[in-house]
């Protein structure tokens, strides 16, 4: 229960450690947190918190702090203690008491029990404070201590006093020491906690090992340290690395300056080869000059000049062109009119074409009788000649005049395309006569007077030997005009190849244009360079000036911080370490003792289930594993395979060993009974309360079960009883004080019907007596069953019925009696008690009063007062026997 600076100031003891050899920095680095431990443990390693509050705290005074290790406590060493059982304690006000309350701790045993509330709590905490100083609760809810033991209707709280007797059984007061006293706490949270180790992560369960012994809050302030400070501490000299590449820089621009006038030279060189790469005989300037610029216009220039100019288009038109289409067309116009000519001449038979034709048509509807007169075809009556044969027969011998219609057909087409393709022409040469301003000359208005699609040989007045009209044109005339356009076709295709000339001396000149302009960039930036590396240098030291503080600086922080970043990277390294061999120290030499005492805890399991080996962890990566009788050699994770109530088992065992291993005077039981599922609630009474594990220890116990405390007070040996006591807690009436009941009556049976005897309470000794004997003999069942004469033959009142105790101990006689290879020490002794009880040999008043004293009868005589002590009696001397499990 100690807090996580007392676990930290242990820490320090073993960093102080001989041969440790640990740096003088790393220890100042452990006594300054010490001494600012509250403020460190309220830090985390969120956003860096800790390491940020920490690099303030080491700058500001690791250098002062001593590195000499504090004075620590003294702690109990193989079973060394001061003193050897508690005596008294005085608490109020405290928490749940409002004005001072004493208590007698002297007995060896002592029982708290009361409903929650009551102030039992409060009771166990007034003994954690008194013992080691601090409070766990309050700890870890992060209260002030002034605060959270103050009794609230006081507003104030005052440190209990503690007494306790010494080896020569003198009277001395307890001093705080948490080493020393630190494990004889066992909480019911700490087992709750512990029973939850299976569900966490291997790397969280050493975590949970610290709970269970009390350190979870070193192990969380642990925990919170970052990983590095380095973010906080000044380490590498950037500033001087700035610097340092500013210096580099100057070198460069000296190195600039000084290479001034071979640059030049080089940039002349390949101005001059650029030059004579365009001709031999030009320099540079002349390069440039041919160029030319905007201020003095070159060659370039001329070129753009003359091929923005827009070049004649050719029209394609020729003499040979126009005069071909004319004759072509006239030819297809004279082949229209000849077959014009050859059909009129044969106008008559066209009419019977036609004729012919309109008489087949009509067949189909008129077939059966003349179109003309409506003579049948056929019959008596009929046409003379069918006109439908004759008109097929006329239209044969008119074949060659459909074949001569056809060709006509095809004539006008092509008369139409000659035609057509002349008028384009003659519209491509009126365009040449517009674009010359001649559209008021003959051949102009001619041109102009065409009609889009003129219709027959309108060409034929373009013929010199018939004009028509004054201002007819001949076709010379239009063929001139051919020749004109031919002419200007000519040179335009001859400007085109010029054209192109001038496009590749244009091209080659801008190259050369883009070469000089990257030529004079070149030059210009080496001037610009050399100049600002020129002027750089002069003001070099003055623009640095700040910088070189800066660095002046920069190497008195490194100085201070790389110590500061060594001792906390060492003082990491050692705590974690610490905090990893922990299992190992609070746990080593504990693996027998908390194995016998977990089997003890668990003796109605199957032998094949309880443990024969059981291995703690030594580390915080370790598990613990264990070994069953059942499969002897096979190691197994206890965590995986036991079962959260024998987690629990484990941990309250484990605990106890601790304070066994130590030889502790001392185990207080705050409320932890609790934590145990009433299936091993037997065991653990038997293996604390009934068995010699415990006999040199004192033990508080506090419960709100008055079941189980009875139970510890049936139960307890009868050598033990006089050293235990029993006080009740109950809530307050109103005055806040809670109500202490020291003079509790012994719960136990038989001591009841003693007490009742000497009262001369028959009656009431006889009920106490028949209780007791259901407890011993339910005890006997149990001894027997561990020497595997368990097996009884019981009659039952019916299904679901319980036997009765008569029944149950007439078997429990009988097996005793038939048992003939069974020889126990204790065998001879039962079976003389339970014949008395049963009245055997001959029959007597025993059984007989314990069934009458606990039965209400109205006016009957007194019982026999000598057959009630003899009851007492009988039962004392069962209960004499030791009826311990396997003994």
């Amino acid at each position: 229960m100690a807090s996580a600076k007392q676990d930290f100031e242990r820490f320090i003891v073993w960093l102080h450690q001989a041969g440790k050899e640990i740096p003088s920095n790393v220890r100042r680095l452990a006594n300054l947190a010490l001494a600012n431990f509250d403020e460190l443990a309220r830090t985390s390693s969120s956003r860096s918190q800790r390491t940020i509050y920490l690099t303030g705290l080491m700058r500001a005074t690791l250098a002062q702090t001593s590195d000499e290790a504090p004075e620590a406590q003294a702690a109990a060493a193989n079973g060394d203690w001061p003193w050897k059982r508690l005596r008294n304690l005085t608490l109020g006000p405290f928490r749940g008491f409002r004005t001072p309350e004493p208590f007698d701790l002297q007995k060896r045993i002592i029982l708290f029990y009361g409903p929650n509330g009551s102030g039992k709590t409060s009771f166990c905490e007034a003994l954690e404070y008194a013992l080691l100083g601090v409070v766990e609760e309050a700890e870890n809810k992060r209260i002030d201590p002034r605060v959270y033991l103050a009794n609230i209707h006081e507003g104030r709280f005052a440190p209990p006093t503690l007494t306790a007797t010494d080896h020569q059984d003198r009277e001395i007061n307890v001093l705080v020491n948490s080493e020393a006293f630190r494990f004889c706490f066992v909480e019911k949270n700490r087992i709750d906690a512990f029973s939850r180790i299976a569900a966490r992560p291997a790397g969280q369960r050493s975590e949970l090992i610290a709970t269970l012994f009390g350190m979870d809050q070193f192990s969380d302030f642990v925990g919170n340290f970052n990983e590095s400070m380095d973010r906080q501490l000044v380490l590498e000299p950037k500033t001087a690395d700035i610097l340092a590449a500013r210096r580099e820089g100057l070198a460069n621009d000296q190195a600039t300056v000084d290479g001034d006038k071979g640059a030049l030279e080089g940039l002349d060189k390949e101005n001059t080869e650029l030059a004579r790469s365009h001709s031999a005989d030009i320099t540079y300037a002349g390069l440039k000059a041919l160029i030319g610029s905007e201020d003095a216009p070159g060659r370039l220039q001329e070129l753009e000049d003359i091929l923005n100019a827009v070049p004649p288009a050719a029209i394609g038109l020729t003499r040979e062109g126009l005069s071909a289409a004319c004759q072509a067309a006239q030819e297809r116009h004279e082949q229209v009119n000849g077959i014009e000519t050859a059909l009129s001449k044969r106008s008559a038979q066209v009419s019977f074409m036609d004729l012919y034709n309109s008489v087949l048509a009509l067949q189909e509807t008129e077939g059966d009788h003349c179109p003309a007169c409506d003579t049948p075809l056929l019959g008596p009556v009929h046409v003379v000649t069918n006109p439908y044969e004759k008109a097929r027969a006329g239209l044969d011998d008119l074949k060659d005049l459909a074949e001569l219609q056809d060709s006509l057909t095809v004539a006008e087409a092509a008369f139409g395309t000659a035609s057509r393709a002349l008028r384009h022409q003659l519209t491509v040469l009126n365009g040449f006569v517009t674009a010359h301003h001649e559209d008021e000359t003959a051949v102009g208005r001619y041109l102009a007077g065409l009609a889009d699609e003129p219709l027959g040989a309108w060409w034929t007045t373009r013929q010199p030997e018939e004009p028509l009209a004054p201002e007819s044109v001949t076709l010379e005339q239009l063929l001139a005009v051919a020749d004109r356009v031919a002419t200007q076709d000519a040179a335009a295709a001859q400007a085109q190849q010029e054209r192109q000339r001038n496009i590749e001396e244009r091209d080659g000149l801008n190259a050369f244009r883009l070469k000089v302009q990257a030529q004079d960039l070149k030059r210009q930036q080496h001037v610009d360079n050399v100049a600002a590396a020129r002027d750089r240098i002069a003001k070099f030291d003055e623009a640095n000036a700040n910088l070189s503080k800066q660095v002046a600086q920069e190497k008195q922080d490194i100085e201070r911080d790389a110590p500061i970043k060594a001792a906390y990277d060492r003082f990491l390294t050692e705590i974690r370490e610490y905090r990893e061999q922990l299992p190992g120290g609070l746990m080593g030499g504990l693996n027998e003792t908390a194995m016998i005492l977990y089997n003890e805890f668990n003796r109605n399991d199957l032998d094949a289930d309880k443990l024969a080996e059981l291995h703690l962890p030594l580390t915080g990566d370790d598990k613990i594993e264990i070994v069953f009788r059942g499969r002897p050699g096979v190691r197994v994770d206890a965590l995986h395979v036991l079962s959260e109530g024998h987690i629990r088992c484990l941990g309250l065992a484990i605990l106890l060993a601790k304070a066994k291993s130590i030889g502790s005077p001392l185990v207080v039981f705050d409320d932890a009974i609790n934590a145990i599922d009433h299936d091993h609630r037997a065991g653990i009474r038997e293996a604390i309360f009934e068995n010699d594990n415990f006999l040199d220890m004192q033990l508080i116990v506090t419960c709100h079960s008055n079941e189980f405390i009875k139970d510890i007070q049936q139960h307890l040996p009868q050598r033990q009883r006089e050293q235990c006591t029993e006080i009740l807690f109950r809530h307050h009436t109103g005055d806040y004080q809670p109500r202490i009941t020291r003079k509790v009556p012994n719960g136990n049976y038989i001591a009841q019907a003693r007490t009742a005897k000497d009262l001369l309470n028959d009656r009431g000794a006889l009920a106490a007596s028949r209780q007791a004997l259901e407890m011993l003999t339910a005890k006997t069942w149990g001894w027997l069953a561990s020497h595997d004469l368990g097996l009884l033959s019981l009659q039952l009142a019916g299904v679901g019925k319980e036997p009765a105790l008569r029944n149950v101990c007439d078997a429990i006689l009988k097996k005793l009696r038939q048992a003939g290879t069974f020889n126990h020490a204790s065998k001879d002794r039962l079976v003389a008690a339970y014949e008395r009880i049963l009245g055997i040999p001959e029959a007597n008043l025993v059984w007989t009063y314990l069934n009458k004293g606990t039965h209400e009868e109205a006016d009957r005589d007194d019982f026999d007062g000598e057959v009630v002590e003899t009851v007492i009696q009988t039962l004392q001397e069962l209960d004499a026997i030791d009826l311990r499990h396997g003994r």
